[in-house]
């Protein structure tokens, strides 16, 4: 959360005011030797809990996967796709390993060199003892935690989400995410939806987002609602409240993974565009920015050109990204552009892109 304030407001404030106190929730108090972290742990004591910002000493952290768990709320058949919990959790583990990707960008910021040394070299630590334990190499996909041979969709999702599998096995854990379907809520879909825009997955993330099965966005409008709800059904939850803006991920999955709008630099002094665009033959967005509104147009004239007009507010630039081969004729405001560098530098005002495909 600290994270993306910083991004897209470029704000330092809160980073310099809660830094301290952002250490102790990071839990690396917790790591054993090896990097990686458990509830488990002897030190997950009260004088932890107080740290944490907990005054009532009776009180427990212990792991939560996603929402709701399994026999819950009279008996819920969960959605942790029957996740087998371990004192080592993969899904933990790969939060715990983000956060110390943002912990060391933190420290740099305030001036922290040793440590943002430090956090650097813990996250490079745990997600070593990741891939080498909690990953299996010979069915190419990440276990629930250590001591268990049961994958779910959830232990995949997140070392994607969060750029954590080798390059080499990206197209085998993608291959097992999908063979999960949607087996997991409406919060841990955003998850879900960064790993596989992450990954280049742009069809079957469209797909998912488009579906019109029981476990949707479209079921939301089917059983009667205007709003986001907390599950995908009621039957998921019988209490669930009909007005929960988790279960909205689209509103920042097309911006984001479709369109691939992101601030590269803190504040959208650079912003990332990389569409993701699939099967759409038209579309347009607006991303409202700090420092002005960012606008997208797309047609796919024909099966071998698209177009693209991108309109960026003053003060800022952009980084366009699409998947291109040497043979295909890339013009920018009527001027050919070489793609050996893989992006096109666009600058305020207007961008008019135009993709001719020439091979097949």
């Amino acid at each position: 959360m600290f994270y993306a304030d910083y991004m897209y407001t470029g704000n330092t404030e809160l980073i310099e005011k809660y830094y301290d106190e952002l250490k102790h929730k990071t839990l690396m108090e917790l790591a054993r030797e090896d990097g990686l972290i458990s509830s488990y742990s002897g030190k997950n004591n009260p004088d932890f809990m107080k740290k944490l910002g907990f005054k009532d000493p009776d009180i427990q952290m212990k792991d939560v996967v996603d929402w709701p768990q399994k026999g819950g709320f009279g008996g819920v058949i969960g959605e942790t796709d029957d996740f087998e919990f371990k004192p080592i959790n993969t899904v933990i583990n790969s939060l715990y390993c983000e956060n110390m990707r943002i912990m060391s960008e933190f420290a740099h910021l305030l001036g922290k060199t040793e440590e943002a040394l430090q956090f650097e070299l813990l996250a490079i630590k745990a997600k070593r003892s990741m891939n080498e334990k909690l990953f299996d190499k010979a069915k190419g996909y990440y276990v629930d935690g250590e001591g268990t041979n049961h994958a779910s969709l959830h232990a995949n999702m997140m070392p994607l989400a969060f750029n954590l599998v080798p390059d080499e096995y990206i197209p085998s854990v993608v291959e097992f995410i999908k063979s999960r379907g949607m087996a997991c809520s409406v919060y841990g879909s955003q998850y879900l939806m960064d790993a596989l825009y992450n990954a280049g997955e742009g069809d079957y993330a469209l797909g998912l987002m488009t579906a019109t099965h029981e476990r949707s966005w479209y079921n939301m409008i089917k059983v009667g609602s205007t709003i986001s709800l907390e599950t995908w059904d009621m039957k998921y939850k019988p209490n669930a409240d009909w007005n929960h803006a988790w279960g909205a991920v689209p509103a920042n999955a097309i911006p984001r993974g479709l369109w691939g709008i992101k601030p590269k630099s803190a504040g959208y002094g650079i912003a990332s565009i990389k569409p993701q665009l699939s099967k759409l033959k038209t579309s347009s967005i607006k991303v409202p920015t700090i420092i002005g509104e960012i606008k997208g147009e797309f047609q796919k004239v024909n099966g071998r050109l698209q177009e693209y007009i991108i309109e960026l507010p003053a003060n800022m630039i952009g980084e366009f990204e699409v998947n291109t081969s040497s043979d295909d004729v890339v013009t920018l405001n009527g001027k050919k552009i070489n793609m050996a560098f893989g992006n096109i530098r666009l600058l305020p005002g207007k961008n008019e892109i135009s993709i001719k495909v020439n091979s097949f």
